[in-house]
C-alpha cells in the first residue's frame, strides 16, 4: 500500500480542512478508523499534491478501517469492523477532500460481511459535499454492486466519482448518518421550548460514561373535562438505536417526537390520554464510535437482554429498571413497548411480532399491525412476522413480552434503509429523511386510531378536534383535503397543486427536489482503467422513483424539520 497516515487536527475540519500537514508516519492502524490518509503513487515523496485522494473516518460516526491504492484512478477501502467483534462490517462513513477539478476515480467497498442486501436491488450510498451540504443519493448509472474476481469472488461495491469543485470535501456514507451529538443537541433544544410537555432525565450511562436520556410526553395532569378523561393514562415505551448502523430509526424517532410536541390536533389528543416514555439512543457509545451493530465491548444489545450484565450492558440494565418500575406499579398501565430498528434487505415499515396460545391474547397483539396496515400507504403486512423464535430469545420483543404483564404488546418496527412499494407496483419509492420524518408521524397518527377503536379516546373529545363551522381550517386539516382529493383522482391533486386555473404538475411538493439534482451527473470512467470490468449481478428490474411524487399521500407535520440545527460536517466532539 502506498500511502500515509498523516497527523492532523480535528480542528481542521471545521475551517473547511486547511491544509497544513505535520509530520508523516508510514503506520498503518488496520483496527481504527482511518485518519486523514492520504493516498500517493509508490515512490512519491513530500507534501500531498492536488489528486492526491485524502480520505478521512476520524470523526464522529466515520467508519473506514484500511485504504489500499491500486491506480491513479482506482483505490479498495476497507470498512473497520465493530469495537471487540469482528463479525460486524457494513456500516460505512468518509470525507474526501484534496481532490483535483474533473478528477475521477473508482472506490471499490471490498470487506462486507453481508451479501444479502438492498443493495443488490438499487440502493446507492448518500453524499454531499461544503458547497452542497444536502445529502443526495448517488445515481444507479455510478454504483455496481458485482461480484469481482480480483477480490476472491467477493460482492464489492463499487462507487464511480466525479469530483466537480477542487476546494471541495466530499462525505460519503450508507444511509443518513444520525450521530450522538446530534441528538443532544436536538434534546436540549426541545426541552427548552416545551417544557410543559416533555420531562427529559437521565437514567443511566454507558461504559463510556455517556449519558442515556429518558423522555417523558404527555399533557400535565388539569382539572378542566374530567368526566371525558380516563382514570389513568395509557403508557407507550418506546427504545431506539439499539444498533448503531440502523441511523434511520433515529430520525423516524424524532419524526415522532416532532409530531408529539406540535399542536396537530392529533398530537393533542395523544398528549391528553397517552404518557410517551421514549429512549431515544440506547448504544450511544456504539453510535458515537461509527459501529454498525455493537456496543464498545462487542455485545448486540437487541440479543442481551435475557443475560445482560450491570457492567457490560449498563444501558440495557438502565432501559430494564425503567419498564420494571412501570409495569410493578399497582396501578400500571403500561400497554405498548415499541423498539424501533432499520433494515438493509427489506422494504418498508413493518412489525414482528409474538404469537402466544392464548389464542384472545394473541388476536388482541395482532389489532394494531392491521390498523397500521390499513392507515399508512408504506407499511408492508408481507413483511410482518408473529413467532417464538429461541434464537430471537435475547431481543427486547422476545424477553419483554414474558417478562411484562400479559396485556402489553410488545413489536420490533422495522423501517427500510431504502424504500417502499406501493401495492400492485414494482417501483421502489425511496425514503428520504422527511420521509423517514414522516414514517414517525405515521406512527403517531396509527396509535391515535388504535386507541380510537378501543375507545380509550372517547369519542366527544375527537369531535371537539373537529373545526367549528366557519372556522379557518389549518394547515394539517389543509393536507388532509389535499390527501381525499389524491384518493379521488390524480387529476384532482393536479388541479390542487396548480395555480387557479391551470393545470398542476405536482410542483409544490417537487420543486424542492429538482432543485437539488443529484451532484455527480457522469458516466463511469472505465477506459482509463481498462482491467476494472465489474461483474454485475443478474439485471434488477425494480424501477427507483423519488419519493417526492407521493409524498402528500400521507400525514405531514407542521412542526419544525429542525435541518437549521443539524451538526457540522465533521463534529469531532461527543
Amino acid at each position: 500500500m502506498a500511502g500515509c497516515l498523516l497527523p492532523y487536527d480535528p480542528l481542521e475540519h471545521t475551517n473547511m480542512f486547511s491544509k497544513a500537514e505535520s509530520e508523516e508516519s508510514d503506520e498503518e492502524d488496520g483496527t481504527g478508523n482511518v485518519t486523514r490518509m492520504v493516498m500517493r503513487p509508490p515512490g512519491h515523496s513530500g507534501k500531498a499534491k492536488k489528486g492526491h485522494l485524502c480520505l478521512d473516518a476520524s470523526f464522529e460516526t466515520g467508519n473506514l478501517g484500511r485504504v489500499d491504492y491500486i491506480s491513479e484512478f482506482e483505490y479498495d477501502l476497507y470498512v473497520r469492523s465493530d469495537s471487540c467483534n469482528p463479525r460486524h462490517r457494513f456500516w460505512f462513513n468518509f470525507t474526501i477532500d484534496n481532490v483535483r477539478l474533473d478528477q475521477r476515480v473508482i472506490l471499490n467497498i471490498i470487506n462486507f460481511s453481508r451479501e444479502s442486501t438492498l443493495l443488490s436491488a438499487g440502493l446507492t450510498p448518500l453524499i454531499k459535499s461544503i458547497t452542497r451540504p444536502h445529502w443526495e443519493r448517488m445515481p444507479t448509472t455510478q454504483v455496481f454492486y458485482h461480484q469481482s474476481p480480483h477480490h476472491g469472488d467477493r460482492y464489492i461495491l463499487s462507487l464511480a466519482l466525479n469530483f466537480d469543485v477542487e476546494e471541495d470535501v466530499y462525505q460519503v456514507a450508507l444511509t443518513y448518518p444520525y450521530s450522538f451529538s446530534k441528538l443532544q443537541f436536538y434534546l436540549d433544544l426541545i426541552d427548552e421550548h416545551f417544557p410543559s410537555i416533555i420531562h427529559r432525565e437521565v437514567i443511566g450511562h454507558t461504559i463510556q460514561n455517556r449519558p442515556v436520556d429518558l423522555l417523558t410526553i404527555t399533557n400535565q395532569a388539569t382539572e378542566s373535562d374530567e368526566e371525558t378523561k380516563p382514570l389513568r393514562k395509557k403508557t407507550v415505551f418506546i427504545i431506539c438505536r439499539s444498533h448503531p448502523g440502523e441511523s434511520p430509526a433515529s430520525i423516524v424517532c424524532q419524526g415522532l417526537i416532532d409530531f408529539l410536541v406540535s399542536s396537530e390536533p392529533i398530537a393533542r389528543a395523544l398528549r391528553e390520554f397517552i404518557e410517551f416514555k421514549i429512549i431515544p439512543m440506547i448504544n450511544p457509545d456504539g453510535v458515537f464510535n461509527g459501529n454498525e451493530r455493537s456496543s464498545m465491548v462487542g455485545a448486540d444489545l437487541n440479543r442481551v437482554w435475557n443475560d445482560y450484565s450491570e457492567y457490560f450492558h449498563p444501558t440495557i440494565k438502565a432501559a430494564m429498571d425503567a419498564i420494571r418500575h412501570l409495569d410493578e406499579q399497582p396501578d400500571s398501565n403500561l400497554e405498548f413497548i415499541l423498539d424501533l430498528h432499520a433494515h438493509h434487505s427489506l422494504l418498508g415499515t413493518f412489525l414482528y411480532g409474538n404469537s402466544y396460545d392464548d389464542f384472545l391474547r394473541f388476536e388482541r397483539h395482532l389489532l394494531f399491525g392491521k390498523i397500521y396496515s390499513q392507515t399508512v400507504e408504506d407499511f408492508c403486512m408481507g413483511n410482518c412476522m408473529y413467532n417464538k423464535d429461541n434464537l430471537k430469545s435475547g431481543t427486547a420483543r422476545r424477553f419483554l413480552s414474558h417478562t411484562v404483564k400479559e396485556h402489553v404488546n410488545v413489536y420490533s418496527f422495522f423501517i427500510s434503509m431504502m424504500g417502499f412499494q406501493l401495492p400492485n407496483s414494482s417501483d421502489i419509492l425511496l425514503y428520504d429523511e422527511e420521509g423517514y420524518q414522516r414514517a414517525g408521524r405515521n406512527m403517531a397518527r396509527a396509535l391515535f386510531e388504535y386507541y380510537k377503536i378501543v375507545g380509550h379516546i372517547p369519542a366527544s373529545y375527537i369531535q371537539s378536534l373537529h373545526p367549528a363551522p366557519g372556522r379557518k381550517k389549518t394547515k394539517y386539516e389543509v393536507q388532509s383535503t389535499y390527501r381525499n382529493f389524491r384518493s379521488e383522482g390524480k387529476q384532482h391533486a393536479s388541479r390542487i397543486d396548480g395555480k387557479e386555473g391551470e393545470e398542476g404538475d405536482g410542483s409544490a411538493f417537487a420543486s424542492y427536489r429538482r432543485a437539488n439534482r443529484l451532484i455527480l451527473e457522469i458516466e463511469p470512467c472505465f477506459t482509463q482503467n481498462p482491467s476494472f470490468r465489474p461483474f454485475l449481478r443478474k439485471p434488477v428490474t425494480i424501477q427507483v422513483k423519488d419519493s417526492m411524487d407521493s409524498r402528500s399521500t400521507t400525514p405531514l407535520s407542521n412542526g419544525s424539520s429542525y435541518e437549521d440545527f443539524e451538526l457540522c460536517l465533521y463534529s469531532t466532539t461527543g
